[in-house]
């Protein structure tokens, strides 16, 4: 079916293309860092064991470590941004970029989580666009 309308979807108002998340109690979410969710939408330094989606970046620090969950929220951003990621080519634009660590990403997959795929590499580096 095509749309006979105009389509009125529903926004988060305010944030654009970033999301709030409640952080895990004793976790320390640092500004720029990827971040997952739990199964219970909770939010952990990618590569956290209990990480079961990785959902783009924090926009700022935050730090929970006396906290109960959900005492502080973390803002996610998706975006497109430069990444550290030795070895990619032109090649690999549009391959899958897995995240091993807050600040550490791959190619390869084995037990990782998508964190994006590859936008573009220039002479700035390479360009991540998230999920």
């Amino acid at each position: 079916m095509t749309a006979t309308n105009d389509i009125r979807a529903k926004k988060k108002p305010g944030l654009g293309r970033a999301y709030g998340y409640p952080v895990l109690a004793g976790v320390v979410i640092y500004g720029g860092a990827a971040v997952g969710i739990t199964a219970n939408k909770e939010a952990v330094p990618a590569g956290h064991v209990s990480a079961v989606k990785l959902i783009g970046f924090a926009e700022e620090r935050i730090d929970n470590t006396t906290g109960a969950t959900g005492d502080q929220y973390v803002k996610i951003e998706k975006d497109v941004r430069i990444i550290p990621l030795a070895g990619a080519t032109v090649a690999n634009i549009g391959a899958a970029v897995y995240a091993s660590a807050d600040d550490t990403f791959t190619l390869t997959a084995g037990a990782l989580l998508q964190i994006g795929t590859i936008d573009a590499i220039d002479a700035d580096g390479v360009w991540l666009k998230t999920l």
